[in-house]
């Protein structure tokens, strides 16, 4: 008797799993993209990459939203030190994020060389990186 234990089953995607909705706060949204950019970095098949590319397009949508929004205290206190930090905030965030869906609405497009490929998905995990640690990093001195 064939025991069903012994059957290896591939599991799904953590990221690919992660719920993207408008209820979620910034922080949430840019996790979510951090996480899905990081597989998509370690992807090996095109199925999983139109897949990731297609969750992070839909992350940077729904991120776009939020960028109109005012952020909510918990957030503010997040962003918030005592002391001066001496750091390089991006204020065009936006652009940032229109260029990262620019990159997976071209990675969708599968119009590319595997090559090319390669060095979009590049592109696009940096960008998702420093997008990430500049909307995360302290803005406001507590005072």
């Amino acid at each position: 008797m064939l025991s069903t234990h012994n059957i290896s089953q591939p599991q799904p995607n953590d990221a690919l799993l992660s719920p993207i909705t408008a209820s979620m706060d910034l922080f949430q949204l840019l996790d979510v993209c951090e996480s899905l950019a990081d597989e998509l970095i370690e992807c090996k098949t095109a199925t999983e990459q139109q897949a990731l590319c297609g969750r992070i397009a839909h992350c940077l949508e729904v991120m776009k939203t939020t960028f109109d929004q005012p952020l909510p205290a918990y957030l503010v206190e997040r962003l918030t030190v005592d002391k001066e930090v001496k750091i390089q905030v991006n204020h065009d965030s936006e652009i940032q994020r229109q260029y990262c869906h620019a990159l997976t609405q071209t990675l969708l497009s599968r119009a590319h060389t595997l090559e090319v490929n390669r060095a979009l998905t590049g592109m696009l995990f940096e960008l998702i990186n420093e997008l990430v640690e500049d909307l995360q990093a302290p803005r406001f001195l507590r005072g």
